[in-house]
């Protein structure tokens, strides 16, 4: 059996429908398989764990050199002698699933029936907008790590949303480990470390919220050909987010089944945290006089009503950027107007623990980012225990006097 060599290999010349395959002497395993039609392919061959005899084509003559054929010959040797079994490993690449089909069953048989319709839209904006985009045609025993660390860094400019991709590829690909579709412990962007983000916080002063109460006031009162005229139920949606601190899809889905007048409150049974039961929402004075100026419709179930028939209002963003720029606070978003809520209740001295159950917080953790607002009884403290200080320290220096006198030697 001799070495492959380039002259051997021109001259391996087989007729009609024969097949030979020339084995190299220098590397077990490793051959040149020629047919009669001209075609020249590199292969391996050698036994897997089972001790079964695979033979896997390495490439086309007119592809590789023989050098090259070569190293990739040893490297898939090497494999089969460490009981991987590379013949195998290629079939399944290639009746593996795609990242796009893999996104398909995600949705269907892990997310539906367990998200709320929120979350799916959201899920099917990150594989449609990022996901699919890049990477959706990929194998997916085909994925390493350094996809998954390319498509993060090519979103370092929004970093939220680089984390959120991030997020989903890591527990798609963990449903995939569990649905037997790639290796356990295989998942490529399990080690890829997510962004550091820093949450924005902003909040009303006094001044600012009187702004921008007068600025609704206007905005509703100015006719509907006014430039930054806004409906009434989009006006009452705005002013409820104010005075409740509750969250945008909270207020714009509450339905009239919901809202207890005589007892002033709102309970929801569908909420971000439902599955800790019904959230309750005590009305203070102007959020209930809100909702009783509101006509109910016999037809429409929801408080705030659309333009739809029997719908509720979808998107309050338009008229919000409108009211917003005519207070002058375009820097302030609709969510900041919870953190606003939770500000006030802070600066009146209200416990964090209460401020948490109005806000509908689960966690205390959560309610604590509010905790350094609380500058008047901060600087109240501050001040009773700096009056405490000096006045020990006064006494400290009285007694220290007197002490002074008493060892001094009484004059003559």
């Amino acid at each position: 059996m001799p070495k492959l060599s380039k002259s051997l290999i021109a001259a391996i010349n087989p007729k009609g429908q024969e097949e030979v395959v020339v084995w190299d002497s220098g590397l077990a395993g490793f051959g040149l398989r020629a047919k009669g039609s001209g075609s020249k392919t590199f292969v391996v061959q050698y036994r897997n764990r089972s001790g079964r005899s695979r033979r896997l084509s390495i490439g086309a003559l007119s592809k590789l050199t023989l050098d090259e054929a070569r190293k990739e010959a040893k490297r898939l040797l090497g494999q089969a002698a460490t009981n991987h079994d590379p013949a195998e490993e290629r079939r399944l690449l290639r009746k593996s699933e795609t990242m796009k089909q893999l996104g398909e069953v995600y949705l269907k048989d892990h997310c539906a029936g367990r998200c709320k319709p929120t979350t799916m839209a959201a899920h099917e904006w990150l594989l449609k907008k990022y996901i699919n985009p890049k990477l959706g045609h990929r194998k997916l025993l085909d994925l390493r790590p350094a996809d998954m660390a390319k498509l993060h860094s090519d979103l370092q400019a929004t970093p939220y949303n680089a984390n959120r991709v991030l997020g989903m590829l890591r527990a798609m690909l963990n449903c995939a480990e569990r649905w037997e579709m790639i290796p356990r412990g295989s998942n490529p962007a399990a080690v890829i470390k997510p962004y550091s983000e820093r949450k924005r916080e902003r909040y009303l002063s006094e001044d600012e919220l009187k702004a921008l109460l007068d600025a609704l006031d206007m905005a509703e009162a100015d006719g509907a050909e006014a430039e930054n005229a806004i409906g009434r139920y989009e006006a009452a949606a705005i002013r409820l987010l104010i005075f409740t601190g509750c969250r945008v899809s909270e207020i714009i889905t509450l339905k009239w089944a919901d809202v207890d007048l005589a007892k002033a409150r709102i309970t929801l049974k569908q909420h971000k945290t439902d599955q800790y039961g019904d959230k309750i929402i005590p009305l203070n004075k102007p959020a209930l006089e809100i909702i009783k100026t509101l006509p109910r419709s016999d037809a429409n179930p929801y408080v705030i009503v659309g333009r739809m028939e029997g719908e509720h209002l979808i998107n309050i963003q338009k008229p919000w950027r409108r009211v917003r720029k005519a207070a002058g606070l375009e820097d302030v978003r609709l969510h900041d107007l919870r953190h606003s809520f939770a500000s006030f209740a802070v600066g009146a001295g209200i416990p964090l623990a209460l401020i948490g159950g109005l806000l509908g917080h689960r966690s205390v953790q959560t309610t604590a980012r509010y905790a350094h607002l609380a500058n008047g009884p901060l600087k109240q403290a501050t001040h009773v225990v700096g009056g405490l200080l000096t006045t020990k320290s006064s006494e400290a220096e009285s007694s220290e006097n007197k002490e002074d006198r008493s060892e001094r030697p009484i004059a003559a």
